[in-house]
């Protein structure tokens, strides 16, 4: 009688612990990205531009380490969270964070359920989601147009960031100190708003807004985003200007190739130039992505980015022309190698180009 009570406990025991590791749950995921290859930047100050061989993390993506949660509180609500920091792979550092912070690719706490999801704290930017999610080179801040154009990488060492063409775009990819509201999906459509406040009582700082609005059905995906970016204080200079942007992206999966297409306008001022100029920008993107096996698939993409600007280098209205190109293949669900070769122009100076070969595990 005894050992039989015994084992009703146990039972019971059991199925309490399963209940509760079937209510909250924690993983730990990322990506390590890293390659070998030949890069030569843009060079604006002398034009002369001189290429370099390195081995070198995040080419395809930015390499990083994640842990997220969720915990259902019963009625459909649910708690969830997650913690992301960059890693450079070929050094161990947490590079391309240059401030330190180690959260700094994601650091949020939310609640979901039949109304949508809230979040607080440091959340992907609805820009740089849609610049990911429509053209063929998602995320790469090498190879993707897109993303250079948005970051002013220059030609894969930040040659349009040297203190000459300075933060003619001011996006960044997360929203920090944010309140993100996510809608549920409604017949295909789903929206999001954003808010970021100031945090402070220095002149010429201000709120951050983000709307956005996507619809995905099948092969057909379309996104539409609006950003008013306000100036953040120094000690967190994720938008170091005033600017609104508006950015359409949409892509369509014909099953023998998959096309991508964007369109972004930036209006900003600059407040790193001594003039504090009211400049802009355009930013458009098209590409495919090819599949020719199971497990591979051919990328190309074309960008360009026309600035009005006024710099002594490269005159009041500058453009930068990237074209890319590269094939991907997949050895696992997790992990895959990749060749890919990225040229640019930027206005008359003498090109840049970056060709690169690497492997991405994902865990």
């Amino acid at each position: 009688m005894f050992a039989k009570k015994n084992l009703v406990a146990a039972a019971a025991l059991l199925a309490l612990v399963g209940a509760a590791q079937a209510q909250s749950s924690v993983k730990l995921y990322g990506s390590l990205d890293v390659s070998f290859g030949s890069y030569k930047p843009v060079d604006i100050v002398n034009n002369e531009p001189k290429s370099t061989t390195r081995v070198q993390s995040g080419d395809m993506m930015t390499s990083f380490i994640g842990f997220s949660g969720v915990e259902d509180l019963g009625g459909g609500l649910k708690a969830e969270f997650a913690l992301e920091s960059f890693i450079g792979v070929d050094s161990g550092s947490n590079v391309p964070n240059q401030a330190g912070q180690f959260w700094s690719r994601a650091s949020w706490v939310g609640l979901s359920g039949g109304f949508g999801k809230v979040i607080l704290g440091q959340y992907d930017n609805a820009i740089f989601t849609s610049g990911l999610l429509y053209n063929p080179f998602g995320s790469s801040m090498t190879f993707s147009p897109t993303m250079r154009h948005f970051y002013d990488l220059g030609s894969t060492s930040s040659g349009l960031n040297n203190g000459v063409f300075i933060n003619s775009n001011y996006t960044d990819t997360g929203l920090v100190n944010s309140i993100t509201y996510e809608t549920p999906v409604f017949a295909g459509f789903s929206g999001l708003l954003q808010y970021s406040p100031k945090e402070s009582a220095a002149a010429g700082t201000s709120n951050s807004y983000t709307v956005s609005l996507a619809y995905n059905n099948g092969p057909l995906s379309a996104m539409v985003v609006y950003l008013d970016g306000g100036v953040t204080p120094a000690a967190a200079p994720a938008y170091p200007g005033e600017y609104k942007a508006i950015n359409f992206g949409a892509s369509y999966d014909f099953g023998v190739l998959k096309a991508f297409g964007q369109y972004t306008n930036f209006k900003y001022e600059d407040t790193s130039l001594l003039l504090g100029a009211f400049d802009k920008s355009d930013v458009l993107q098209v590409g495919v992505s090819v599949p020719v096996s199971a497990s591979g698939s051919i990328l190309a993409s074309y960008g360009q980015a026309k600035w009005k600007l006024a710099d002594i280098f490269v005159g009041d209205d500058a453009k930068s022309r990237i074209f890319s190109l590269g094939y991907d293949h997949y050895i696992s669900k997790r992990t895959d190698v990749y060749v890919a070769f990225t040229s640019e122009k930027l206005s008359d100076l003498k090109g840049g180009r970056t060709f690169a070969v690497g492997v991405k595990h994902a865990f």
